[in-house]
């Protein structure tokens, strides 16, 4: 995997959308204050990596696909509840660097958005994906940490390297596991 052709590939599909990306991964953010929208609004800015990656048109109103495609409420739910029960268990067993395990589901929501599973599949291929290409995975998640560590940095910088993030993550997993059979709600 090349990264700089990683990076220059989800730079632009972020360009080609950046008003749309900023502006939803605002709302995301503001909209996830209230805890049950987190799940649904994160699966709407992967939904938007996705429209993006596929040369669509990205929209501004694409952040509310986890409350509008059937089944993505619960079953991002499904993909954020095991997220966090790592992310603490990680953070309990390894302390400050136990964040880290966040890498165990980066492939994860790119899927649920872009197959239609349900959860349990989505994180059964998350899986398959990271053991058959570790060395990938761990590189990917480095080159994003970092970048999403430098947006957090400056406030209105994780309004470009979150989404970008999710865009990288996608055309990861789409490129590792190949396009497979996309849901139905999302047209090749």
């Amino acid at each position: 995997m090349e990264i700089e052709k990683l990076l220059k590939d989800s730079w632009d599909v972020f360009q080609k959308n950046i008003v749309a990306f900023i502006v939803g991964t605002l709302i995301a953010g503001i909209g996830s204050i209230l805890i049950v929208t987190i799940a649904p609004l994160f699966y709407g800015v992967t939904y938007m990596a996705v429209k993006g990656i596929r040369g669509e048109k990205v929209e501004i109103n694409d952040v509310f696909a986890g409350f509008k495609v059937p089944g993505a409420f619960v079953q991002s739910w499904i993909v954020v509840i095991i997220y966090l029960v790592l992310m603490i268990a990680g953070s309990m067993l390894l302390g400050r660097v136990g964040g880290i395990v966040a890498i165990l589901l980066i492939y994860a929501l790119p899927l649920l958005v872009m197959r239609g599973y349900k959860g349990a599949d989505a994180l059964k291929e998350n899986f398959e994906l990271i053991q058959k290409y570790p060395v990938e995975t761990v590189i990917v998640f480095l080159v994003f940490f970092a970048l999403n560590f430098i947006g957090s940095l400056i406030v209105i910088g994780a309004l470009i390297t979150f989404p970008l993030s999710q865009i990288g993550y996608t055309l990861t997993a789409k490129n590792l596991a190949g396009n497979g059979q996309p849901a139905a709600y999302i047209e090749e």
